[in-house]
């Protein structure tokens, strides 16, 4: 492979690393390590130690086992859903929306395990990160309003 094509291959790590960066400069993360190439570790929510895996190839920044102990024929899981599936509502503000066009929110649940992926398009790999960061912010405040007791029993949140 040429030092040109490498260097294009690692271009949309690069921006997923230095936003995350970022982000740990700033205080929101701790303990933000990237503990193999597109692997990257951090205490974020909650005190949880969180998992964001890049595949460049595929175009996807994913947090995996995001949410454990999920049913997949659950309601809870269903509203989860439901509630990712909105944040491409062009009601939403700017802010709070994911626009289709710039890239895709899905999830999934394997074992009650539910993990979030973001689809980049057209090499948005910044605005990606700072979408799937924001989502899943949005994702814990939904969850403390909607599931408090969920929150208490899979990531010790005392009940207030």
């Amino acid at each position: 492979m040429t030092i040109a094509r490498r260097h294009r291959a690692n271009k949309p790590l690069n921006t997923v690393r230095e936003n995350l960066q970022t982000y740990a400069d700033r205080g929101v993360f701790r303990g933000f390590s990237e503990v193999r190439s597109g692997r990257f570790n951090f205490v974020w929510l909650l005190r949880h130690q969180m998992e964001l895996n890049v595949d460049p190839a595929k175009h996807v920044l994913r947090f995996k086992q995001l949410l454990p102990g999920v049913p997949a024929n659950s309601t809870m899981y269903a509203e989860l859903k439901n509630f990712i599936s909105q944040r491409h509502d062009r009601k939403l503000p700017d802010h709070r929306r994911i626009d289709r066009r710039r890239a895709e929110v899905s999830c999934y649940n394997r074992g009650g395990f539910v993990s979030l992926s973001l689809k980049v398009k057209n090499n948005q790999y910044a605005y990606g990160v700072n979408r799937i960061v924001n989502l899943v912010h949005e994702l814990f405040l939904h969850l403390r309003d909607a599931y408090p007791d969920y929150l208490m029993e899979n990531f010790d949140v005392p009940q207030e």
